[in-house]
C-alpha cells in the first residue's frame, strides 16, 4: 500500500460501500451501537456471504501478500522444531505462528499502513455522505420553495380571475 493511488481509494470505497450496503439491515436493526459493533465483529460467523465480499477478498489478498512469506517461514521453523521433538500438535503450531506473526515488525507495519489507508477511505466516504446529505437538503428546500411560490401564484391567478369576473 506504499503506492496508494486515487484509483485504489475509489476501488476500496466501492468495496467498502458494497459491504456496508449488504450489512445495512443487520446494523440498522440493532437496538444499540454496541449491538451493531457485535454484529460487525461476528460477521464472518453469521454472514454466509462474508468471504464473497470484494473488500474481504481484498483484505485476505493484502494480508497474504504482506505476511505470507513471514508466516511460511515461522511455520517451517516451528514444524522443523516439532520434528526434532520440541513441540507438539497443530494447535501449538497455529498458536506459535499466530503469536510470532502478531509480534513481528512486518505485522505492525502492515497494520499501520492498512489503518492509514482505511482512515483516508472512510473519511472520504463520510465526506461524500455529508455532501450528499447537504445536496439532498438543498434540493428539498428548493422543492418546498417552488411548491410554496407556486401555491401563491395559483391563488393570485384565482383571485385575479374572480376579481375580473366581479368587475
Amino acid at each position: 500500500m506504499s503506492h496508494f493511488t486515487c484509483e485504489d481509494e475509489a476501488l476500496l470505497q466501492s468495496m467498502l460501500r458494497q459491504l456496508l450496503q449488504s450489512v445495512k439491515e443487520k446494523i440498522t436493526g440493532a437496538p444499540s451501537v454496541e449491538c451493531a459493533e457485535e454484529i460487525l465483529l461476528h460477521l464472518e460467523e453469521t454472514d454466509e456471504n462474508f468471504h464473497n465480499y470484494e473488500f474481504v477478498k481484498y483484505l485476505r489478498q493484502y494480508i497474504c501478500s504482506t505476511l505470507g512469506s513471514f508466516i511460511e517461514e515461522e511455520t517451517e521453523k516451528c514444524t522443523s522444531a516439532q520434528n526434532q521433538g520440541e513441540g507438539s500438535g497443530y494447535d501449538t503450531l497455529v498458536q506459535h505462528v499466530t503469536k510470532k506473526t502478531r509480534e513481528s515488525k512486518e505485522y505492525r507495519e502492515m497494520m499501520h499502513s492498512l489503518k492509514n489507508v482505511m482512515m483516508v477511505v472512510v473519511e472520504s466516504l463520510i465526506n461524500k455522505f455529508e455532501e450528499d446529505q447537504m445536496r439532498n437538503k438543498e434540493m428539498q428546500r428548493k422543492t418546498r420553495e417552488e411548491q410554496h411560490s407556486g401555491y401563491y401564484t395559483d391563488n393570485c391567478s384565482d383571485s385575479d380571475s374572480s376579481f375580473n369576473q366581479v368587475c
